[in-house]
């Protein structure tokens, strides 16, 4: 969805773009709260995934542009924040409102809260900015540079190996760790509550050690958690903190990496923060499969040990191509020069 956006509608206002993706997400919202089949509860997911797939890209790419590229990371920073915080308090109130009014009143307050950042969209955005519309021509431009395609393929890895066990986490909570069933909802909360911290933490700490070696230290962090969950899930005062941070230290790369993208990509990121988008949304949708497979293959105890193999390869990947020249970047500094 990221991908077509791009090349369909790449070229309107930024802002636009997010009133109309927006407009479609609350569209399809209160579509599903409506739908009277399945079918139509389909369709009404596929606008709403339509509606979200430009959100991503478009804002990050606004944000950039609003400030200088010294505060670009802590700009980034602030719009996954968003992200974060939107997920974290996603679902305390649509299973509140779904318990007091019922499901079809929850998607109605999910379209209502879309609208709702659209009229923000529309009153605060600034007019004007323009992209570019994306052809095949670029995109393979995009792919072939290996800095910024390998920030990409770092992103999939990351987000695939964290929520490779995060989907599973319920099952692994209560069958592993042998917390009650009502700990779960408490330390859902809990890890979002961090990993909104990790958003917050990555500039400062960007500002000390620099952008590369925020999104290491992040790496090394998370794999030392998925450590403690997989050799000592029993030892409950390390391993419950070691799943509350977690999300503390895969938050703590997302800004960083979005920042190498836009440094590494130069004209074209407003495509690559597309490409990064459909790898983000991506490792969701692979993580949370390789999960369900982990768990039927090999039960949940193992969950930690995989998410610690894959994270650990977006880390010596990351590592490894860290230092690669960035082609498309020296490009554009060759052609805008005299």
């Amino acid at each position: 969805g990221a991908l077509l956006a791009q090349i369909l509608i790449g070229h309107w206002p930024r802002r636009m773009v997010l009133l109309a993706s927006m407009s479609l997400l609350g569209l399809g919202a209160c579509w599903l709260g409506l739908a009277q089949t399945w079918e139509q509860a389909m369709i009404a997911r596929i606008v709403m995934a339509v509606g979200a797939s430009s959100v991503m890209p478009t804002t990050t790419v606004i944000a950039a542009s609003l400030v200088p590229e010294t505060q670009r990371p802590a700009a980034l920073a602030v719009v996954f924040t968003g992200l974060t915080v939107s997920l974290i308090l996603a679902l305390p109130i649509a299973s509140f409102v779904g318990n007091i009014a019922g499901w079809r009143a929850a998607w109605f307050v999910s379209g209502g809260a879309a609208f709702a950042a659209a009229i923000g969209v529309a009153l605060g955005v600034p007019a004007g900015v323009r992209g570019t519309r994306a052809s095949l021509k670029a995109m393979r431009s995009v792919i072939a540079d290996q800095a910024t395609s390998l920030s990409i393929v770092t992103t999939l890895l990351l987000i695939t190996g964290g929520f490779l066990t995060f989907a599973m986490i319920s099952f692994w909570l209560v069958e592993v760790a042998e917390m009650p069933r009502w700990a779960v909802v408490p330390l859902l909360l809990a890890s979002g509550i961090a990993s909104t911290a990790g958003n917050a933490l990555s500039a400062p700490i960007l500002k000390i050690v620099g952008r590369d070696a925020t999104i290491l230290i992040g790496m090394v962090f998370t794999t030392t958690c998925f450590i403690l969950l997989w050799a000592l899930p029993g030892v409950l005062w390390l391993a419950i903190p070691g799943f509350v941070l977690m999300g503390l230290g895969w938050t703590l790369c997302l800004a960083p990496l979005q920042a190498r993208l836009i440094a590494t990509s130069g004209p074209s990121a407003q495509l690559a923060l597309a490409l990064n988008a459909s790898a983000f949304f991506g490792g969701q949708g692979l993580g949370a499969v390789a999960g369900g497979a982990v768990y039927e293959t090999f039960g949940p105890v193992l969950l930690p040990l995989f998410s610690l193999l894959v994270v650990f390869g977006a880390a010596l990947l990351f590592f490894l191509a860290k230092d690669i020249p960035a082609t498309l970047q020296a490009k554009a500094e060759t052609t805008d020069s005299p």
